[in-house]
């Protein structure tokens, strides 16, 4: 019987560091929340609540109650600023994404744009705000997680295709924290 208590604890010690490990590096995770033409794996502890409310979707990934990035799947996303270069750009196959940091009195501002050469991708936009050091973090551990799916078609079927592991998450991850040493993959 003692041997059952001692492994019982330490399964007890080792859990919340496993989800700490995993929450470190997302991008070495397969998918749970999919999207139209992406995916995301959602960090320990973070929820997911989706909503259609005409011809696009919004995806609000939270935790506590506090939305932590809001992504938007639709035709119909804000422009990203024309006049303004891109603080990270990141390319995939048949995919773009450009990436902007704006600093708002006391908060941050963050909006990525994804778009695709393929019209039946639909773009996306996400939008997130930090105020401090922790809002940060969950943002940089959702963004980890991030990455562009393709689709396989027949005459009948249709299946979203993702990639185990993201090809942008450790630099948008980085790039969320503004770790200097946040080097982008291109194709």
């Amino acid at each position: 019987m003692k041997s059952f208590y001692r492994y019982v604890s330490l399964i007890a010690v080792l859990a919340p560091l496993s989800s700490s490990a995993q929450d470190a590096n997302l991008w070495a995770y397969s998918c749970d929340h999919f999207l139209h033409g992406a995916c995301l794996r959602i960090p320990s502890g973070m929820s997911v609540n989706y909503e259609a409310p005409a011809d696009f979707g919004l995806h609000r990934v939270q935790v506590e109650g506090r939305e932590v990035v809001l992504v938007y799947e639709g035709d119909a996303p804000s422009r990203r600023p024309a006049d303004t270069p891109a603080d990270l750009k990141l390319t995939a196959p048949g995919y773009q994404l450009y990436a902007f940091k704006v600093s708002e009195g006391k908060s941050v501002r963050y909006d990525l744009h994804v778009s695709s050469a393929k019209s039946e991708v639909m773009p996306l936009h996400l939008v997130a705000r930090t105020t401090g050091a922790v809002e940060q973090a969950a943002l940089a551990a959702v963004l980890g997680g991030f990455r562009v799916c393709s689709f396989k078609r027949n005459r009948t079927d249709q299946t979203l295709v993702c990639p185990r592991r993201s090809m942008w998450g450790q630099a948008l991850s980085e790039w969320a924290t503004g770790k200097a040493s946040a080097k982008a993959p291109t194709d």
